[in-house]
């Protein structure tokens, strides 16, 4: 294939930020071969090889500026993954795949008028951007699902999960000092239910032991909430809340077991983290799980949630056997191979397009 001159596109590029940091893995991946630029409106993360450009895109009056001024550097395409830039890239006369790395459910917002307001406008955007986009890319079938079924869509569609840049060397493990415990990464919401996986873990220490911990990192994605979490954390003991951590695969390496009760995922790259480490994942059998979960438990309900936790604290094993499937589906290499192949068959930067 010929080397390509491709625009990736989202709002932020942050760290902390799961699709931030999943698309700055992505954009070095596929630098490797091709001349990658990110787009964004704010961003603290830096990639060596790759320009990444600030666009005052947040105002909807912007977006045809910046779409002008992303036609005049001539990509052969755009991949956008969140707003503004699904708008700008509709606006755009350059070829435009719309990655969907999916939206929480209203019921999950209501908590909070931003982040309604957010869901308002990210839906809007995609109402819009949608039937213009050459294909739309879903991370996992579960959000492929909601997607057609949300927007009425009836188009080119392919799933192309995120994908994740693993380590090269095994890391030291972290948290020795917590001997077993379960570990949770990710923010901290209520639809990610984290107040939920501390009362289970207080009822599963209550069986196993008093030598038991959790660790949870990540940062409260309010005040109010996270009050309350710390709140609960004393209540229960033996728990810990790390807040925000650069690095987070010695912790996958030292802990028993990973655990979540979030109510929505799109993909949940923690889960797929901890099973590359060994780890075995204990999750609800909903939303994208089912996709994800290959070395662990999809729980029915509370009580084999609890009881899977149970198990794998008591049974304190290691196993190694699901990394090659981790790999095979869900590397930053598989995925940009992916990526390249649907570009080739959709013909973008054969011929010139504008």
């Amino acid at each position: 294939m010929e080397t390509l001159d491709i625009c990736l596109a989202n709002y932020s590029l942050n760290q902390g930020n799961g699709i931030d940091v999943t698309i700055a893995e992505f954009a070095r991946e596929l630098a490797k071969s091709h001349n990658v630029r990110i787009a964004v409106i704010k961003n603290d993360m830096t990639i060596p090889g790759v320009e990444v450009m600030r666009y005052p895109a947040s105002r909807p009056w912007r977006f045809r500026a910046v779409a002008r001024d992303l036609d005049r550097q001539r990509f052969d395409l755009i991949s956008s993954f969140y707003l503004p830039f699904d708008a700008v890239a509709t606006l755009a006369k350059t070829p435009h795949l719309l990655h969907d790395c999916g939206v929480a459910p209203l019921n999950t917002m209501l908590h909070n008028r931003g982040e309604l307001a957010l869901w308002a406008e990210v839906h809007s955007f995609r109402l819009f951007s949608a039937r213009k986009a050459a294909m739309v890319l879903p991370i996992s079938g579960y959000l492929g699902q909601c997607f057609r079924k949300f927007y009425r869509y009836r188009g080119p569609m392919e799933v192309l999960p995120a994908g994740i840049e693993f380590p090269e060397k095994e890391p030291a493990p972290a948290g020795a000092e917590y001997g077993r415990f379960v570990l949770y990464v990710g923010r901290h919401m209520p639809y990610k239910g984290v107040d939920r996986l501390m009362e289970i873990f207080g009822e599963v220490r209550k069986e196993v032991g008093d030598d038991v911990h959790l660790v949870t990192i990540g940062r409260a994605a309010d005040h109010a909430y996270g009050n309350r979490l710390e709140t609960l954390a004393r209540k229960i003991g033996n728990v810990h809340m790390l807040g925000f951590v650069p690095d987070v695969w010695p912790y996958y390496a030292g802990a028993t077991v990973y655990a979540t009760c979030s109510a929505w995922e799109g993909e949940d790259r923690p889960v797929i983290e901890a099973q590359y480490m060994g780890k075995p994942a204990v999750s609800f059998d909903n939303c994208s799980h089912p996709e994800v979960v290959i070395h662990g438990t999809l729980a029915k309900d509370r009580e084999e949630f609890k009881a899977a936790l149970v198990k794998h604290l008591e049974e304190v094993r290691t196993d190694s056997s699901a990394r090659r499937r981790v790999v095979d589906r869900f590397s930053t290499q598989s995925i940009a191979r992916q990526y390249l192949d649907i570009v080739k068959r959709l013909g973008f930067g054969a011929t010139p397009t504008h």
